[in-house]
């Protein structure tokens, strides 16, 4: 008897270590520091988000998180290094509509699918685009550029930057869903477009408003519609494209956190969670709606199940608008 008792108290001795272990290893994230890898250049508007909230995350986690700058290929570098780190939570993605919704359809060698191949976590922010021009030019509203298009097709000089980037994207929406054309320049980057626009050398451009708002503010820009189901709080005299009957649906960039898969769900919860609560703060709030961006908190479920979406709309509308791998 005393035998089997003796048994009895070390097996239970056994059990509890075994789930005091569980259980001290279960709260132990984070155990060390975060790396969030981002796939755009420092100092862009995606690093720049980014920095910001892995400041947030420090404060909250009680742990250093590193924002690290893996460039190259549009982005997919940085996704391919993350699908391949540990599932721990502690090697996280900072992703980008265009790396997630628009790489797998243009580029051949990115074999991977958001919604499927990470585990989502949160999203940061929506950021609708915002077509603008001069005062020296004639139109007044982006319907005005559309029906001035129909009437002289290839006589609207517009601008884009980059391929397969958003304002390239953009353009190319519109011009496949209105069934225009436009005589299209591309520029590298914001300061040129405009630069180019204040000349005269194009009549049109289509950016983030970030970098929008200051010349919008100073008089030397002229908004024609912002690319978003409803109207920024930054400018709410400014109608939406779906207002002006040139769109069905909304366009915007987006920026989200994913880990790798297989990532468990009590670690990729706690971000979530974590994420959501720091973006319910009214001043980290506000920071992004006054540069034109939209918070919109989402479940790991929801959020996979909107990148999902994107995938097959995005796929649709560049087939649509005849934009194939350059």
């Amino acid at each position: 008897m005393s035998r089997i008792l003796t048994t009895a108290a070390l097996a239970g001795c056994l059990l509890a270590i075994a789930w005091s272990a569980g259980s001290a290893s279960a709260q132990a994230f984070p155990a060390r520091p975060l790396m969030i890898v981002n796939g755009n250049a420092a100092g862009g508007t995606p690093d720049i988000l980014a920095r910001q909230m892995a400041e947030e995350l420090r404060q909250a986690l009680g742990q250093n998180v590193m924002v690290v700058n893996r460039t190259g290929a549009n982005g997919s570098i940085a996704v391919e290094s993350v699908r391949r780190a540990t599932p721990d939570g502690h090697t996280l993605l900072f992703a980008t509509m265009t790396t997630m919704a628009v790489n797998p359809h243009l580029q051949k060698d990115a074999r991977y699918n958001g919604a499927q191949d990470f585990e989502p976590i949160a999203t940061q922010v929506l950021q609708p685009l915002l077509w603008a021009t001069t005062a020296s030019q004639p139109f007044k509203s982006l319907k005005d550029v559309v029906d001035q298009a129909r009437a002289h097709p290839g006589k609207i000089i517009a601008s884009r930057q980059g391929f397969g980037a958003s304002s390239h994207l953009t353009v190319a929406a519109l011009t496949g869903r209105n069934k225009i054309e436009f005589n299209l320049i591309g520029f590298t980057g914001s300061a040129d477009t405009f630069m180019a626009l204040r000349r005269g050398d194009v009549q049109l451009m289509v950016d983030l408003p970030q970098s929008m708002l200051p010349r919008i503010q100073a008089g030397e820009l002229l908004p024609l519609a912002v690319t978003s189901a409803a109207r920024i709080r930054a400018l709410p005299n400014v109608s939406t494209w779906i207002e002006q009957g040139v769109m069905d649906g909304e366009l915007t960039a987006w920026y989200v956190y994913l880990a790798p898969k297989g990532t468990p769900a009590a670690i990729v919860g706690q971000l979530n969670t974590e994420i959501n609560r720091i973006l319910a703060q009214p001043k980290f709030r506000q920071r992004l709606e006054d540069v034109g961006g939209i918070v919109r908190t989402l479940s790991p479920a929801e959020l996979r199940r909107f990148m999902a979406e994107e995938h097959v709309r995005w796929g649709a509308l560049l087939k649509n608008a005849g934009v194939h791998p350059d």
